[in-house]
């Protein structure tokens, strides 16, 4: 430093072992071991002895020891608030390996609630009924005539007791101008198997809803636990009532553990015009840490359930209609959402369900690109649309552990409606693939579906294993290097949202920071996904902390 140089003055330092700035191995050299954050952004990345010129005087200095800096981990699809939720005195059903397990689970939880207390069960998994039929009939007598239902494993399709059809009058089938569908059997008669959310809504929405205080807490605490995995942002996928109320609630009293952006979903049988200059006026809501923006949109369903758009029928015959009906409208949407400069991201899980995106991205006007239209899940593509990604600048915003749906064996639902050696079966979850391709990949949990520690969401996208599990990589080639998973968990994200220069450690990046025991990018995934998170820093400001 010179005399004419102005020092750096800083308000935080973090001084460790590594940093990883995200720019590249060029960029992380050895010798860099500190960051200086004044007020809201980056001003330095240097060595320790850099960390010495810099003004310091109204700092806090961190010593970290060998730990690793890197910018904060995004999740970029996650449903934090009503996870916090819907998950609170819930029955978790991820585990069970037998409908009869199932059925046990239900009736010990049962024995714990009076007669008519609700019992709600998550993540049920679709494999226990390959090859059979869905129905409520094997738990019937464990839920002992109570009101209930089983969410399966996508969360897009649930199990519904028979006390709770009752309750929401469902007596046969209905027509909801979509595929939602209530499940019935050759005499007319409901199954209590209930698919897509129009379907799903007429016995959940009876759920008495948790009192606001205890909605406040739950959520905070839920922050908190992103934030002490290394997340510092995420990207609500959703917005029900009262979750503008809840996080003023929380600004109210502190801070947020982590950034919140909300994209309120607007459902396909919403009116039309009502609706959009409803989303354009939510645009900018927000607080310190959280801010709605965008809008999310199912264009299909899941493989599982056989709600997904697929260009050819499933083994079952279903796989042939949108959720959007008629589509053309979602397409009319998309075009009147970006002339208003709103950003979107569309659910879209089947082949002809991404094709239709694509299209409709591409079918808008010069003057109407400013903003990015990303495309969430993107489980089976073919060849020919993984470049289009990059092309038109679509983000590709995918969850690495619902690849885990797939079993080696093909035994799954996934892969048995996909059909066994089937080329697009063969095509899940192509990250390696979009990434390869030049478009911009953005990792995310998609909590409360699956587990959401950003150690566990960063090491399943470098094994292409559940951790933990001793099953083979699920199509290995399409893991990511720990390079390019640092990028799309960091730098992803953001630029997912139009703020490319945002998630890294340079100077001038937005100030979110996680510091890791081990070092992402040279210790073994599996020990990774264990490392101790030290610290993380949101907006300039320390959220986490290990004492």
């Amino acid at each position: 430093m010179t005399a004419t140089d102005t020092p750096i003055r800083a308000d935080l330092v973090l001084l460790g072992g590594r940093v990883r700035t995200g720019l590249g191995a060029a960029a992380d050299r050895p010798e860099l071991q500190a960051v200086a954050v004044s007020g809201r952004r980056i001003a330095a990345v240097g060595t320790r002895v850099d960390a010495a010129e810099w003004d310091t005087t109204d700092a806090a200095v961190i010593e970290l020891g060998e730990a690793t800096i890197t910018a904060g981990f995004v999740d970029a699809h996650v449903h934090p608030l009503s996870g916090a939720e819907s998950r609170h005195r819930a029955l978790l059903l991820h585990d069970c390996e037998s409908v009869a397990e199932v059925a046990e689970r239900i009736a010990a939880f049962a024995a714990e609630l009076g007669p008519d207390e609700w019992i709600r069960g998550f993540g049920l998994s679709f494999d226990l009924f390959v090859g059979e039929e869905i129905t409520n009939a094997p738990f019937a007598d464990a839920f002992g005539g109570r009101p209930g239902y089983l969410l399966l494993f996508d969360g897009h399709s649930v199990i519904a007791s028979p006390r709770a059809l009752e309750l929401a009058g469902i007596d046969g089938p209905r027509d909801f101008g979509n595929n939602s569908s209530i499940e019935c059997d050759a005499a007319g008669v409901p199954t209590g198997y209930l698919i897509e959310s129009d379907a799903e809504l007429l016995v959940t929405e009876l759920y008495p809803r948790m009192p606001f205080a205890e909605r406040v807490i739950a959520v905070r605490d839920k922050l908190a636990e992103f934030a002490a995995s290394g997340y510092t942002s995420l990207h609500q996928m959703n917005m029900e009532a009262g979750d503008i109320e809840v996080l003023r609630a929380l600004e109210d009293t502190g801070e947020l553990p982590v950034r919140v952006r909300v994209s309120p979903l607007w459902r396909a049988t919403e009116p039309w015009a009502e609706t959009l200059r409803r989303m354009i006026d939510l645009q900018g809501t927000g607080g310190r840490r959280w801010r709605i923006e965008g809008v999310k949109f199912m264009l299909d369903g899941s493989i599982d359930n056989g709600s997904a758009w697929l260009f050819e029928a499933d083994t079952r015959g279903g796989g042939l209609e949108p959720y959007w009906v008629p589509s053309e409208r979602f397409t009319r949407t998309i075009h009147a959402l970006a002339e208003s400069g709103v950003p979107t991201a569309t659910h879209a899980i089947g082949d002809r369900a991404v094709e239709f995106v694509l299209d409709a991205v591409a079918s808008l006007p010069a003057h109407a690109r400013g903003v990015t239209h990303r495309i969430e899940h993107i489980e089976t593509i073919p060849d020919r649309l993984v470049p289009r990604f990059a092309e038109l600048g679509v983000p590709a915003s995918m969850q690495p552990i619902h690849a885990f749906a797939q079993r080696p064996d093909g035994c799954d639902m996934w892969t048995t409606l996909l059909g066994r050696g089937s080329e697009r079966a063969a095509h899940g979850w192509r990250i390696a693939d979009l990434d390869a391709a030049g478009a911009t990949v953005a990792l995310g949990s998609d909590w409360p579906v699956e587990e959401f520690d950003a150690r566990r969401v960063f090491a399943a996208n470098v094994t292409r294993r559940r951790h933990g599990s001793d099953r083979p990589a699920v199509d290995a080639h399409q893991a990511l290097s720990p390079e390019r998973t640092l990028v799309a968990i960091t730098r992803g994200p953001w630029a997912a949202i139009d703020r490319p220069q945002d998630g890294v450690v340079a100077a001038g990046a937005v100030a979110d920071l996680a510091v890791f025991r081990e070092d992402p990018l040279s210790a073994p995934p599996e020990r990774f996904a264990e490392s101790e998170v030290l610290l993380t820093v949101v907006n300039g400001t320390v959220a986490h902390r290990v004492p």
